[in-house]
C-alpha cells in the first residue's frame, strides 16, 4: 500500500515534501514510509528536513518520536553539529550555513539513524534540494513544516499532507482541519485569460484584517505570492474563499494526505478516518501503518 502513496507522490515529480496539520499527526512516519517504500524497489533516494527531525525524543513533552534511518548508498543534508560520530557518512561536502552550522551533504557508507535538518532560508531550502538533486540520480525526501515549503512555489515538487486525531477529537473535525488545510496549499495560479487581467496583489501575508477588508469589498480576483502567505483559517478563510477569486503567482504541489488515528484521546476509527479525509479534500488518502486507502 505504501507503494501507492509513492507512485501517486512521483507521479510527475522528482522531490517529496511531507507537511503535518499539527504536531504528532504521523508526518516523520509518513516521510519513513516513502523511505521504505523507495528502499524496497532499490531505489537510491536522497532526504533532509526543513527544521529538524529524527531525534529520538521530543525535546519539548519527552515523547518517543520516529528515528530516521538513512540505508547505504543515500544521499543526506544535515548541519554539521547533526553528523554522527562514527564512519557510517562519507562527507561529500558543504553547502549553505544554518544554526547548527554547514549543511553537510553526505553519501551513507552503511545504513545508520541520525537526525537531519536544513537550512532557515527559503533561498537556501531550495539550494538543498537541488543540490541533492544533482548529487543523487533518485528521488528527494524532505521531511518539512507548512510554514517554510514557499521554496517548492512554482516549482514541480510533489507534497503530502499529514493529518490525525492530534488535529482533532473527531473523525469529522480532522477532515475539515485538513480539508481547509489542503484548500489553502491547492490556491490556483493566476491565470489572466480565466481571472482577467487586473487582479488586487497583496505583496505581504493575507492577513485576518486584510480578509475582512476584501470580504466588506465587491468580489474580486486577488492574488498572493504563494499559498504560504494565506494566514487566515477556518471559516474567515472559506468565506473568502467564496467571495473572492483567491489565486497565488507561484502554486503548490499537493498530491495525497495520510492519516494517523492516534490523538491525546481515544483512538479515532482508521477506516473511517482515511475515508473521511479522501472526501473532504478530494486526494487519495492512506494510512500508511494500518495498511488503509481511500
Amino acid at each position: 500500500m505504501n507503494g501507492a502513496l509513492l507512485d501517486a507522490a512521483l507521479a510527475s515529480a522528482g522531490s517529496v515534501i511531507v507537511v503535518g496539520t499539527a504536531k504528532n499527526v504521523g508526518k516523520t512516519v509518513t516521510f519513513n514510509a516513502l523511505r521504505a517504500a523507495a528502499e524496497a524497489r532499490g531505489m537510491r533516494y536522497a532526504l533532509t528536513s526543513i527544521g529538524r527531525d529524527g531525534e529520538p525524543s521530543d525535546a519539548l513533552d519527552g515523547r518517543a518520536k520516529p528515528r530516521v534511518r538513512v540505508p547505504c548508498g543515500s544521499i543526506v543534508a544535515l548541519p554539521e553539529e547533526l553528523v554522527p560520530r562514527s564512519p557510517a557518512l562519507e562527507i561529500l561536502e558543504l553547502g549553505e550555513r544554518s544554526a547548527l552550522g554547514r549543511i553537510v551533504f553526505a553519501r551513507a557508507r552503511q545504513a545508520t539513524f541520525c537526525e537531519i535538518g536544513g537550512p532557515p532560508s527559503a533561498r537556501a531550502v531550495r539550494a538543498t534540494i537541488d543540490r541533492l538533486h544533482a548529487l543523487c540520480d533518485g528521488p528527494v525526501f524532505i521531511d518539512g513544516a507548512i510554514d517554510r515549503i514557499a521554496p517548492l512555489a512554482g516549482g514541480a515538487d510533489a507534497i503530502v499532507v499529514a493529518t490525525g486525531g492530534a488535529s482533532g477529537e473527531t473523525v469529522e473535525r480532522v477532515a475539515a482541519v485538513a480539508a481547509d488545510t489542503v484548500a489553502r496549499l491547492r490556491t490556483p495560479a493566476y491565470d489572466p485569460a480565466r481571472d482577467g487581467p487586473a487582479p488586487l496583489r497583496l505583496p505581504a501575508a493575507l492577513d485576518a484584517l486584510t480578509a475582512e477588508e476584501l470580504l466588506d469589498a465587491p468580489p474580486q480576483t486577488v492574488v498572493v505570492g504563494d499559498p504560504t502567505r494565506i494566514a487566515v483559517r477556518g471559516r474567515l478563510f472559506a468565506r473568502l474563499a467564496a467571495h473572492v477569486a483567491l489565486r497565488c503567482e507561484n502554486a503548490l504541489r499537493v498530491v495525497a494526505c495520510t492519516t494517523s488515528p492516534d490523538g491525546p484521546g481515544p483512538g479515532l476509527d482508521p477506516v473511517a478516518l482515511v475515508r473521511a479525509v479522501a472526501r473532504a479534500t478530494s486526494l487519495p488518502a492512506y494510512d500508511v501503518l494500518a495498511g488503509v486507502r481511500a
